[in-house]
């Protein structure tokens, strides 16, 4: 059976048979051609289509979410455990690499950091140099503190001594010069007078109650001997209490008020402006005997100053003792107080007394026989 569309819009049916060929509508009357079945395949276009219903939709599944376990409080977890030592490890490999690869060659002797610090520290402004050191193994041989050189060195030990100078010309054959007319009067390490060149006379005087002597072992019993001795008396006295030194005379010298111990030094010489200095020791012996001289006991009593005033090859000075036989014992000792006082009397084991010296101006080493052995 074919069934198509008339003119009118009517539905006609045809056998099969009829196909191609003629038969009239059932509704207007009217001939219409039957669609051959087999022909340009537009018959579709004539026939009720009917709508094809839409397949079902698939039911999608759902996935029920599982829960979380829920660990309770204080429970170990290996795993974490491990997945953290991982990233720390991992971490730690990582800037081990990055500093051996990058950084590391920064600061090498000539990597970019090394240059830019360089380059900085020449830029920056350089700080004042150091003060000079005072230590005697690096300052200049002899006095330390220099500007104590021009004019008349004058020190005394104790410091602190009253001193009076004159030119020789002017002076008297013996006796005290400090009430000469013209005559120069300062203190000893204190003062330095700037005379013209010539040779002098100086005189150095404690008072003999003063507070620096009296603290000295057995002054008071030397000071009672000497109150009503004669004046040859006193001049022993004086030789066998204190040490000997470059003095010409030592004498006690005694006013209405007071007495004074005087240590006189004659031709000191002044040229272009300065000496080779006077140096007085007013030392006490501290030996048993009254004789000898015990080095150690002035630096053990601290009768000398603490503080080092010259400087001096040591080197070349202990060769020098050595030459003068002088005990190892007593090489350091006497080395200290060089240091300290620059000059320090010695009985050597021919029984010379000797003064050890440092020169003021050069450091230079000097051993003078002061008192030679009497027959």
């Amino acid at each position: 059976m074919i069934e198509f569309k008339a003119d009118c819009g009517h539905t006609v049916r045809a056998k099969d048979e009829d196909a191609g060929g003629v038969v009239r509508c059932s509704y207007c009357g009217r001939e219409a051609t039957v669609p051959d079945q087999h022909g340009d395949g537009l018959d579709f276009l004539f026939t009720d289509i009917e709508p094809q219903e839409a397949e079902p939709a698939k039911r999608r599944r759902r996935r029920r979410a599982r829960p979380k376990r829920i660990r309770p409080p204080g429970s170990f977890n290996p795993f974490s455990v491990v997945l953290r030592l991982c990233y720390a490890a991992l971490l730690i490999t990582i800037v081990i690499v990055v500093g051996r690869k990058w950084v590391l060659p920064l600061f090498k002797e000539d990597g970019l950091a090394s240059q830019i610090v360089k380059k900085r520290q020449e830029e920056a402004p350089k700080p004042d140099p150091p003060p000079a050191p005072t230590s005697t193994r690096t300052a200049q041989p002899g006095l330390i503190d220099r500007g104590q050189l021009a004019g008349l060195y004058v020190s005394s030990t104790p410091p602190g001594a009253l001193a009076f100078c004159i030119e020789t010309s002017k002076a008297p054959a013996s006796g005290r010069i400090h009430q000469i007319r013209g005559v120069t009067r300062f203190r000893a390490d204190a003062d330095h007078p700037q005379l013209s060149d010539g040779e002098y006379v100086v005189e150095v005087v404690f008072p003999w109650n003063d507070r620096s002597l009296t603290a000295y072992d057995g002054y008071t019993t030397f000071r009672r001997s000497i109150q009503n001795g004669s004046f040859d008396q006193r001049v022993r006295l004086l030789e066998e209490y204190f040490v000997p030194d470059e003095a010409s005379d030592v004498f006690v010298d005694q006013t209405e008020e007071q007495l004074y111990l005087v240590r006189q030094y004659r031709n000191a010489d002044v040229r272009d402006k300065r000496s080779e200095g006077v140096r007085a020791l007013f030392l006490p012996k501290l030996a048993a005997d009254g004789t000898g001289i015990s080095v150690s006991a002035l630096l053990a009593g601290q009768y000398i100053p603490a503080v080092e005033a010259y400087a001096f090859d040591e080197d070349y000075v202990k060769g020098e003792l050595e030459y003068y036989e002088v005990p190892g014992a007593d090489q350091r000792f006497i080395i200290e107080s060089l240091r300290r006082i620059g000059t320090v009397p010695y009985v050597t084991r021919d029984g010379n007394t000797r003064l050890f010296k440092i020169g003021i101006h050069d450091g230079w080493f000097s051993a003078k026989v002061i008192r030679e052995l009497t027959p």
